[in-house]
């Protein structure tokens, strides 16, 4: 499997997980140092990403298009991502920036960073929708 097949992998399994509540499965694409900002906080460490994805919305999370670069070990990643929240179904487009490391044979996410797309252009915090 080619570097931009397997992190396109990591990307979606990323999001299927999260999707069936896989919080260990989640926890495990992250380095055991790695690093998630989110609604303008950065959580660090597994210990911390999985307490945020444990208390974290629940909803659809639709992946698009990745944009990636791979340089030996190292690679970097920015995807386009929608999730439609569970009961409202409002949406919240975003945009992740992900810095990955090669463990083994394994990408895995050494800090990802979701920047929601708004009115306003991009932002920590996602627009509160309007009733």
């Amino acid at each position: 499997m080619t570097d931009d097949r397997a992190i396109r992998d990591l990307i979606a399994c990323y999001a299927l997980a999260l999707d069936t509540d896989d919080i260990d499965r989640c926890v495990d694409l992250f380095t055991d140092d790695g690093a998630f900002a989110v609604f303008g906080r950065e959580f660090n460490g597994r210990d911390q990403i999985r307490t945020m994805l444990e208390s974290a919305p629940r909803g659809l999370h639709l992946t698009g298009v990745s944009s990636i670069e791979v340089s030996g070990d190292a690679a970097t990643a920015r995807s386009q991502v929608l999730l439609v929240e569970a009961g409202t179904q409002h949406l919240r487009p975003a945009l992740f920036d992900d810095e990955l490391s090669r463990d083994g044979q394994r990408w895995r996410f050494r800090r990802r960073r979701c920047r929601f797309i708004t009115t306003g252009g991009l932002d920590d915090r996602p627009e509160v929708p309007s009733s």
